[in-house]
């Protein structure tokens, strides 16, 4: 494999590492007060970002000692970065309409934006819950069960995850939706 093909293989890798350092290098000046057996805030963002450097550095290593193989399988960045260009690429028929829902757009624009205003007043849950039940809707889904079980299990996994395991804290809405979320925290062990 020629020095340009190793050097264009390696690029996205040493991107995302580099801005990955960057962010590492950013998250490890946070200022926090230590709680005594817990993990600070900055645990998480270094942990993730620590990963991402790891895996891009063994790649750009992988590729400028090894070069590629024909039987190689390429890498996430690579097959990202090789969609992309299929997608600028017009393949389709000439005869063969574009489907366009651009009122779609606004209507998912419009939930974003009342998810956002929204969550102070009515708490991370029940605004979680409904935007995400919503979102599907918006998009077409029109299984009734399966999107209420996917918005609350979801809604709930991610309040969990953020409150108990990573320590991020997040509104629990004005009363009387506040008894919502003190209540999912008091029977998920969340303090």
């Amino acid at each position: 494999m020629s020095g340009d093909a190793r050097f264009t293989r390696a690029l996205p890798y040493a991107i995302v590492g580099a801005a990955a350092g960057f962010l590492y290098y950013v998250a490890s000046d946070f200022q926090f007060h230590a709680r005594a057996g817990t993990l600070g805030p900055d645990f998480w963002p270094e942990a993730i970002l620590a990963l991402t450097i790891a895996a891009c550095g063994y790649e750009v290593v992988k590729i400028a000692v090894f070069g590629a193989r024909a039987d190689e399988v390429g890498g996430v960045l690579e097959e990202i970065v090789e969609e992309s260009a299929g997608k600028h690429v017009d393949v389709r028929p000439v005869s063969t309409p574009v489907e366009s829902h651009p009122w779609l757009l606004l209507v998912g624009m419009g939930a974003t934006i009342l998810y956002v205003l929204a969550v102070p007043l009515l708490g991370f849950f029940l605004t979680t819950t409904t935007y995400l039940a919503a979102f599907m809707v918006i998009g077409g889904y029109r299984r009734w069960g399966v999107i209420a079980a996917v918005s609350l299990i979801g809604t709930l996994l991610l309040l969990f995850v953020f409150m108990k395991l990573v320590y991020v804290s997040l509104p629990i809405g004005q009363e009387p939706f506040s008894r919502v979320t003190l209540f999912l925290m008091q029977v998920m062990g969340i303090r």
